[in-house]
């Protein structure tokens, strides 16, 4: 089936519409646009809802595509009733706080979507009345939302598959008593359908205990939510994790409600392979300097070193992780965010006041350091990367993958622990840092892992596993592969849904006419 072939059916031929709501984290906004994009390249009307402080980034993004496709995205940014402070230090009660502040702001948007929609079928530009929400997982109230309205509901799961078996297996986990998870707990192997045994501490942070009520109470509706979906979009690909979709999808898992659970990623921008349209594209005064350095080194020679748009790392950690580098004697490229810690002189610190002394004279062509943002596609696309040294946040390995690039495993917090099993005990494609007693790997771990992966036995056979599975997922996302055909699937569901909704809403407007109500 090819939804290209599908003729819309909603009122004067208008496509059929979803609002899409993201959380406020960059990752989770970026992976929801990318699937936005995807679905109105297939014939999909999107409004897509975000706190308003993304739209910009958005709208950039949006325009440099210049794709026809693009007519059918519509960006909304809500009010932000609750701030994000700086926007990469964010802790979950800030978001929380900023999910609840969303709702009613949501509410009022879906009112007027449905009395716009009802009021304009003359204008060829309008969208369709919504037929269905599909919101971020941590939307906690977008199935009571799409409920009031009579729409239907989706959830967007932007993990892997683990989390998510994690997530469907609560009812068992608190009957066990490891969660909440306690600070003190000792450890403990927990066993899951799907899942090599984990140890407690290896749980999703969004499942240890917190000091505030309501917040826990938040996180466990979410996870509680998920087994109430219907169906889940997971961005992932099936042939990577085939074990745990099959145990997701089959009656005999651990959580007691059964849903329809599609692969859908890896969820990138749409042409992600084309690796040159992604350097002819960096080739603007933000990326020229970057795109220099790294034309200037040898194939498969530089780290690349990145701890995602959240995490920051503390000073003592920043030294440790600087003298690493430097006694690896590897060129490397690396994204270094402000401290989380007060010891740096202040807000907007230097390089200088955060790296040892000398430590940038010393180096010299030798490092790349980019204070803040840098384009994470284009760096793992260019053949000077060898590896990348990461956090293990879901998008920064999708992405990884998708270009070959095996990994340096360093987890800090939420899902992370559980991708570095699947990437490191699983996938066999990275090499884990050992963490010492302060919590994060010694500078003498850092440099034997990354002579080990660069230049090791070890490293030779992480390097072809990875390169194996890029050929993998990328026929996953192509016609024909497993996570093509599930986008085509859902888009057919959404085009016949709203032919439903038109039939049903034309039904309601004639036995309106014939009461006599106005």
């Amino acid at each position: 089936m090819d939804s290209s072939s599908i003729i819309p059916s909603s009122p004067h031929n208008l496509s059929p519409h979803v609002l899409l709501l993201a959380l406020p984290a960059l990752g989770h906004v970026n992976a929801l646009f990318h699937l936005a994009k995807l679905l109105s390249f297939k014939g999909v009307a999107i409004t897509y809802v975000c706190a308003h402080h993304c739209i910009s980034i958005l709208e950039r993004e949006l325009h440099a595509a210049n794709s026809s496709a693009n007519a059918l995205i519509r960006l909304v940014g809500l009010p932000e009733r609750v701030s994000l402070g700086d926007g990469h230090i964010a802790s979950s009660k800030v978001f929380f706080e900023v999910v609840c502040g969303m709702k009613d702001d949501f509410m009022q948007l879906v009112k007027q979507q449905l009395q716009i929609a009802g009021g304009e079928r003359e204008t060829q530009a309008s969208f369709a009345a919504p037929s269905a929400i599909l919101s971020d997982n941590f939307i906690f109230w977008a199935r009571d939302v799409a409920i009031a309205f009579n729409l239907a509901h989706y959830v967007f799961f932007p993990f892997s598959a683990s989390p998510l078996t994690v997530m469907l297996s609560l009812p068992l986990l608190i009957s066990q008593g490891h969660v909440p998870l306690k600070s003190a707990a000792e450890p403990q192997l927990i066993t899951l359908p799907s899942l090599p045994p984990l140890w407690n501490k290896d749980l999703p942070t969004c499942l240890h205990e917190v000091d505030g009520k309501a917040e826990l109470e938040w996180k466990l509706t979410c996870g509680f939510n998920l087994i109430k979906a219907s169906t889940i979009l997971i961005n992932t690909s099936y042939e990577m994790e085939a074990n745990a979709i099959e145990a997701l999808q089959s009656k005999d898992g651990s959580h007691q409600t059964k849903q329809k659970v599609l692969t859908v990623g890896p969820v990138l921008p749409r042409d992600f392979p084309n690796d040159h349209r992604l350097h002819s594209e960096s080739e603007n005064p933000g990326h020229t300097e970057c795109s220099r350095w790294l034309n200037s080194k040898n194939v498969g020679s530089v780290l690349y070193v990145s701890f995602g748009s959240i995490y920051s790392l503390g000073m003592e950690e920043i030294t440790e992780l600087a003298l690493g580098l430097e006694a690896s004697s590897y060129a490397f490229l690396w994204v270094l965010r402000q401290p989380r810690s007060a010891s740096s002189k202040n807000n907007n610190s230097l390089l200088s006041d955060l790296l040892p002394e000398g430590f940038q004279s010393r180096l010299k062509d030798r490092c790349f350091i980019s204070s803040g943002w840098a384009p994470q596609l284009f760096i793992l696309s260019h053949p000077s990367v060898g590896a990348f040294l990461t956090h293990c946040g879901w998008n920064s390995i999708l992405e990884s993958i998708s270009f070959g690039v095996p990994l340096i495993a360093c987890p800090k917090f939420a899902e992370q622990h559980l991708n570095c099993r699947l990437i490191v005990d699983q996938l066999k494609i990275g090499i884990e840092l050992s963490k010492d007693h302060r919590g994060f790997p010694s500078r003498e771990e850092l440099e034997t892992t990354t002579r080990l992966l660069m230049e090791g036995e070890g490293g030779r056979g992480v390097k072809k596993n990875v390169a194996a599975l890029k050929d993998i997922i990328r026929k996953s996302v192509k016609k024909g592969g497993s996570s093509y055909e599930n986008v085509e699937a859902f888009v057919h569901e959404i085009f016949q849904l709203s032919a439903t909704h038109s039939k049903d809403e034309s039904h309601a407007n004639k036995n309106i006419s014939s009461t006599g109500i106005d």
